[in-house]
């Protein structure tokens, strides 16, 4: 998963990988966890249980700059 984050001055983005969503049932929520970072995944809709959103902070995201050089990495063509 790419998320993106668009600024009037800059492009900014961060990858997750599909495995990082964990669904914990105690919390009876989904989050996307990555090493130290943990954010819950919550509904587009109030009744949508299919469609969910990821929230981030501009401080959480990376220079489109780096975004070729981490897809290599995570697909393995590096």
């Amino acid at each position: 998963m790419v998320c993106l984050g668009v600024c009037e001055d800059k492009l900014l983005y961060r990858i997750f990988k599909k495995d990082g969503i964990h669904y914990i049932h105690k919390e009876r929520k989904y989050f996307m966890k990555q090493n130290e970072f943990k954010k819950q995944l919550v509904p587009m809709n109030p009744d949508n249980q299919v469609n969910y959103k990821l929230t981030l902070n501009i401080k959480e995201l990376k220079e489109i700059t780096n975004l070729i050089k981490e897809l290599k990495r995570v697909l393995g063509l590096d």
